[in-house]
C-alpha cells in the first residue's frame, strides 16, 4: 500500500474517533467508564501511529539514513546509547526520590522499572553477542 493510500485511510479513521469522543461521556472517571471515549482514543491514536512508523521507515530506507554505514545510523546509536545511561540515572533519582516522599508501591514501581530496563539491556547484550558469533 502507498504511503499516501494509508494516510487516507488513517485520517478519517482518526476523525471518526473524535466524533466518538464528543459523544463519549467527559465525566467518566476513567477511560473505562465510558466505550465510546475509549473506542475513539483507540481509533485516534493507532492508526496515525501505524502510519506514521510505516512513512518514517520508508523514508529513512529511501534516503539511507538506516544503513550501517551512514551517519544518522551512528549518530543515533551513539544517542541511544547515552540516553540508556541517562534513563537508569533518572531512574535511581526517581527510586530515591519516591522512597522519601511516596508510598512504598511507588517506590517498588520505580525500583522494577530500573531492573526491567537494565535486565532488558542485558538480555540484548547477550542476544546480538550470540548473533555475532561471540
Amino acid at each position: 500500500m502507498r504511503t499516501s493510500h494509508m494516510w487516507w485511510v488513517a485520517g478519517p479513521l482518526a476523525l471518526g474517533g473524535l466524533v466518538l469522543q464528543g459523544f463519549g461521556n467527559a465525566e467518566a472517571d476513567n477511560p473505562f467508564q465510558d466505550p465510546l471515549g475509549l473506542l475513539g482514543m483507540l481509533l485516534v491514536i493507532l492508526p496515525l501511529t501505524l502510519a506514521l512508523n510505516v512513512t518514517m521507515r520508508r523514508r529513512r530506507d529511501v534516503s539511507g539514513e538506516s544503513s550501517p554505514d551512514s551517519v544518522e545510523f551512528r549518530a543515533a546509536q551513539q544517542a541511544r546509547s547515552k540516553a540508556y545511561g541517562d534513563a537508569v540515572i533518572l531512574g535511581a533519582v526517581l527510586f530515591l526520590l519516591l522512597t522519601i516522599v511516596a508510598d512504598t508501591v511507588a517506590a517498588l514501581t520505580a525500583m522494577a522499572f530500573m531492573t526491567l530496563a537494565v535486565g532488558a539491556f542485558w538480555i540484548r547484550y547477550r542476544l546480538a553477542l550470540r548473533a555475532m558469533g561471540a
